[in-house]
């Protein structure tokens, strides 16, 4: 099914979707050659078992349940068979239907890319992947199959891999030495071409742009509508949720206090925040302040248990009980995990420190304005739900299986989105375009106002972009925010997602330029990376790399929506439906209601709800799939445990069972 994306916040890694940038360059260090007579070069997976037959290079990853291998292929007559030959070089026969083959952009000397997806069922907890690369004589083949969870885990290594296998003697372009051009009217007439014709391929309704160089706004306004239903245009001023793109303003705030004396980055955070709980108690103890928005603590993900529990008005501390309820599974600073709840903490935890007497939601919305928006002159940037959604704001919109774009309905107090409120540091700031140029600017100055004024210290602020730890090919994090080398140039970024919006921020400190695009739409995400791809090629007069992954971007979305259609009932079918509970509970993710209607099968979590449909799958099992709304593709299977009917949801490292209620 399909593999969705929200807020950064995914129900399952899709290898062959996750990839952000296609940096370029090479890295000496860790470079292999895949075979002494062929064909390729790759960086190794660090702390990765190694092992060599017949020219293919394997690796087990450390929890010996994931498989990753280079296969070179001297003859096949196309993917498939190149794929299959791979599997049978490594002695695995693997007798799966092809879920799905897309081709991806030429890139690192190959002639074309393509990833091949194997049927598997929810219930193996599998990813069974190919990836084949022509170089025009012979094939390389990278070859995935494991667990989903460790390949979750470990998905900034296999990212790495992927990224960074070329074609052997490839060469790429090297943009370190070159001076980046000013904008000129002719540029942003390109740009703005360029976002234009790639939102209408990706079903996008409407983007917000903005670009500043030098000090100066170049360009603040969109393309497209903010409203299907009566056309409005988008301007600078529109506003968008910019998702995790709040973490980095979260991450200024711990800034402050850090410039104020009031913290350092290498306190205890139980220090500032007794009540701070992390699995046991030595792990507790171990984090630190700058832990909180490393993505280096080996906190996986739990994404569902705020989708599926938060309301409007639960509480902040909420985030603290989830916490306290889990155990990291990896060491700190030992691989890339992204964890939404300790982000949330660490925008709590500063402001608690700045007003110890509040509650910690209220003291943390107060910071916010006092010590980031007010200063940097942010006033359409709001974490107030209702008064977001209504004036000058570009309505979420979603593409669902019969590819037909749909409204995300969300009002003041129901809807899909409200369910970040309670982790709002994370996540669930508004913005416009105008507005986020100011959150770059400062950046670009590291904290120093156009009239000379010091708004932050730049020690603390620039600190946040220290590396903690890889997360792909010339990716690293720091705290909330990534490093990225796009060919040798070093560039500062962001994404956010949210249902119905998807955001992303770019800032060239060498170039001394920013940009933010701000989409209202779930198919947005495939614009991000092209965006700062495009902004690369305008300024150095690189290699033209963007509308080409827009197009493979759409046609692979594509591709992907009919298959996934093809394999639904719409509504869900009357057999699996009779068979169901009425009410569904499970003490992680709370009490969820199946409606039924002559129309359609609904999905009732209380906050937002979404039309199902069913599918059969692999092992004959049969499942609910939402259709409809944001969260397309979230998967439950049918059961039965305990004498009782069960839904099964199963994402990586984590597994939940909702018992029809009592």
């Amino acid at each position: 099914m399909k593999k969705i994306y929200f807020a950064c916040l995914s129900a399952v890694l899709m290898i062959s979707a996750c990839t952000k940038n296609d940096t370029e360059g090479q890295f000496e260090s860790d470079i292999v050659q895949s075979a002494p007579m062929l064909a390729s070069t790759f960086t190794e997976p660090k702390d990765w078992a190694r092992s060599e037959n017949d020219g293919a290079i394997s690796f087990m990853a450390p929890e010996g349940d994931l498989l990753l291998a280079v296969v070179p292929i001297e003859n096949a007559p196309d993917a498939q068979v190149a794929a299959k030959t791979a599997w049978d070089a490594m002695g695995k026969t693997v007798d799966r239907e092809v879920s799905l083959i897309t081709e991806r952009p030429a890139s690192k000397g190959w002639e074309a890319i393509w990833s091949i997806e194997y049927e598997t069922s929810p219930a193996e907890e599998r990813v069974l992947q190919a990836f084949a690369h022509d170089n025009g004589i012979s094939w390389t083949v990278m070859l995935l199959d494991g667990n989903l969870g460790t390949t979750r885990k470990r998905g900034a290594a296999v990212s790495t891999v992927l990224q960074s296998l070329s074609a052997a003697g490839y060469q790429g372009e090297d943009l370190s030495e070159l001076t980046a051009k000013d904008f000129t009217p002719e540029m942003i007439a390109e740009f703005l071409a360029f976002v234009e014709s790639s939102a209408k391929a990706l079903q996008v309704p409407g983007v917000g742009i903005g670009l500043i160089q030098n000090g100066e706004v170049v360009y603040s306004g969109g393309v497209g509508v903010k409203d299907l239903a009566s056309g409005a245009a988008i301007d600078g001023d529109t506003r968008f949720m910019i998702a995790s793109n709040t973490k980095g303003m979260s991450t200024l705030l711990l800034a402050k206090l850090v410039e104020l004396g009031k913290v350092n980055w290498d306190d205890q955070v139980i220090e500032h925040y007794p009540s701070f709980r992390l699995g046991d108690d030595d792990t507790t103890k171990s984090v630190l302040i700058r832990h909180l928005v490393c993505a280096c603590t080996g906190l996986p993900r739990k994404d569902l248990e705020w989708v599926f529990n938060n309301a409007p008005d639960t509480s902040a501390t909420a985030v603290f009980d989830e916490l306290a309820a889990t155990q990291p599974t990896s060491g700190f600073g030992e691989i890339y995990q992204y964890n939404n709840q300790m982000a949330a903490a660490a925008g709590y935890v500063a402001a608690h420190i700045f007003y110890p007497d509040m509650e910690v939601g209220a003291a943390y919305d107060l910071a916010m304005q006092k010590y980031i928006f007010e200063p940097l002159g942010m006033s359409n940037t709001t974490f107030d739900f209702t008064a977001a959604i209504n004036g000058n704001v570009a309505k979420p919109y979603a593409t669902n299986y019969n590819g037909v774009v749909i409204d995300v309905m969300q009002t003041a107090n129901k809807g899909f989105n409200h369910t970040a409120t309670a982790i709002r540091p994370a996540g669930a700031a508004w913005s416009t375009p105008s507005d986020m140029l100011k959150y770059i600017q400062n950046e670009l100055t590291a904290g120093l106002a156009a009239d000379g004024t010091r708004l932050f210290a730049e020690g603390p602020l620039l600190e946040r972009r220290v590396p903690t730890v890889e997360a792909g090919a010339g990716e690293t994090y720091g705290m909330g925010l990534s490093n990225i080398d796009m060919n040798g140039i070093a560039v500062v970024e962001h994404g956010g997602s949210m249902g119905g919006y998807k955001s992303q921020m770019v800032i060239i400190p060498s170039a001394n330029v920013g940009a933010v695009i701000l989409t209202n739409s779930d198919m947005g995400g495939s614009l991000l990376a092209p965006f700062g791809q495009k902004i690369i090629e305008l300024l150095y007069d690189a290699q033209e790399k963007a509308k080409a992954t827009v197009k493979a971007n759409a046609q692979s979305l594509q591709q992907r929506l009919e298959k996934e259609r093809a394999e639904l009932s719409i509504p869900a079918d009357a057999a699996v439906v009779s068979a169901l509970a009425k009410t569904y509970f499970s003490k992680e993710l709370g009490s969820v209601e199946i409606i039924i209607n002559d129309a359609e099968v609904i999905l009732d979590t209380g906050v937002w709800s979404a039309p199902l449909g069913s599918k059969i799958n692999e092992d004959g099992t049969a499942s609910l799939v939402i259709v409809g709304d944001t969260a397309q593709g979230v998967e439950m299977v049918v059961g039965e445990s305990e004498g009782k009917r069960t839904l099964s949801l199963i994402t990586p490292q984590h597994s939940y069972v909702l018992f029809e209620a009592d």
